[in-house]
């Protein structure tokens, strides 16, 4: 009986490995296995790379634009919030907090949490450093590990040379 409950109850830890994002300058921890990228190219030609993985009802995503100019860190900053406020409509975000932004080693980080139209919560995190833009989500943090998700989220860096 008690086996039997264990298992149950065991939720699947995510196995994250590092992998680099195209040609973006950056890398992140995705899931072991489930590295494939997708990319599109905006109306303005810049590319940009996605993945998820669901795993036990946890959505882990990731959206990098790979920007064709460079920007100062202020304005890289005001263009991140520009563009965490974009994606909020595809993913049918209705509530959200005020995101919180740091600055520090030449790149800015923004954090948050959202809520979907179906009531699911999110945590979200961006980043820019003037010359690449990425926001990486948790969807459905009732259901996920805070240490897992904030493995996944603090995991995107900057290549030294990009």
């Amino acid at each position: 009986m008690f086996l039997a409950t264990s298992l149950a109850l065991h939720v699947p830890t995510p196995k994250f490995k590092r992998y680099t994002i195209g040609s973006s300058g950056c890398s992140s921890l995705l899931f072991s296995g489930a590295n494939s990228l997708y990319v599109k190219y905006t109306k303005d030609d810049e590319k940009v790379y996605f993945n998820e993985h669901t795993i036990a009802g946890v959505t882990y995503g990731l959206v990098v634009v790979q920007m064709k100019d460079v920007f100062t860190l202020e304005e890289a900053s005001t263009i991140l919030v520009q563009y965490t406020k974009a994606v909020r409509k595809p993913f049918k975000i209705v509530h959200h907090l005020p995101m919180e932004m740091e600055k520090q080693n030449g790149k800015v980080s923004l954090a948050g949490y959202w809520q979907d139209q179906k009531g699911g919560d999110w945590k979200v995190k961006g980043y820019t450093n003037g010359k690449t833009i990425a926001v990486l989500y948790v969807k459905n943090i009732g259901a996920s590990n805070v240490k897992d998700d904030d493995n996944f989220l603090n995991g995107l860096k900057f290549s030294l040379f990009s």
